[in-house]
C-alpha cells in the first residue's frame, strides 16, 4: 500500500477515507512493549498541522471468534485499548474529527483518557508483530448501559509497518463518539 506522507513520515489523515465515512491513517512511533500490553503514539498530519494521541494496548488478544464465527467470551477485551490525550496534537485531532463530522460545535480539548473494549475480529491465534490485527473497538458499553452514549469503530493496528488505520462503523455513531472523546472543560 502506497501511502502520501509528509517529510517525517507521518501520513495524511485521512487519505484512505471512502466517500460517506471519516477513516482516519496514523503512524505509530515512540512504541513500547512491556509484559503486559503495547503503548506507542499516534501521529498524523494534515495541511501542515499534526494530530495524534496515545494508546495502550493489552497483550494476549487473541481471535474472537471459533470455527463457527462464534464470539469467544475470554477474547473479548474490558479496557483493551485506552486513548490518551497527548497535548495540543489530541486538541487538534478532535477538533477535525468535529470538522469532519460536521459537528455545530466543535470540542476544545479531548479527554485525558477513554477506554474501550476490544475484540479480534480473527478466528485462532494472531501475530502483534508480524500481522495486521484487525480490532473492532466498543465504547461506553459498561453497565449501567446508555444506548445514546454507545459507539463502535474499527481500530486495525499493523505493528510491522507502524500504521494504525481508525475506521468509522458507522456516521450514526459520531456524535456518541465526538462527545466520548471531548473533554467538558
Amino acid at each position: 500500500m502506497s501511502l502520501e506522507v509528509n517529510d517525517e513520515g507521518l501520513p495524511v489523515i485521512d487519505q484512505l477515507s471512502e466517500e460517506g465515512f471519516v477513516d482516519l491513517t496514523f503512524r505509530i512511533v515512540d512504541l513500547i512493549e512491556d509484559d503486559n500490553s503495547y503503548s506507542f503514539r499516534l501521529k498524523a498530519f494534515k495541511e501542515n498541522e499534526t494530530f495524534g494521541f496515545k494508546v495502550r494496548l493489552v497483550k494476549g488478544i487473541q481471535g474472537g471468534f471459533d470455527n463457527e464465527v462464534e464470539l469467544i467470551q475470554d477474547q473479548v477485551h474490558r479496557n483493551g485499548t485506552i486513548f490518551f490525550h497527548s497535548g495540543e496534537e489530541s486538541d487538534r485531532l478532535i477538533n477535525f474529527l468535529a470538522r469532519a463530522y460536521g459537528s455545530d460545535t466543535p470540542p476544545k480539548e479531548m479527554v485525558k483518557e477513554e477506554s474501550f473494549t476490544a475484540i479480534a475480529l480473527h478466528q485462532g491465534e494472531l501475530d502483534f508483530e508480524t500481522e495486521c490485527i484487525k480490532l473492532k473497538l466498543f465504547g461506553r458499553d459498561d453497565e449501567p448501559f446508555e444506548e445514546d452514549d454507545y459507539y463502535e469503530s474499527f481500530f486495525n493496528v499493523d505493528l510491522a509497518n507502524k500504521l494504525v488505520f481508525w475506521n468509522e462503523k458507522d456516521s450514526d455513531y459520531r456524535e456518541p463518539l465526538l462527545r466520548a472523546l471531548s473533554s467538558s472543560q
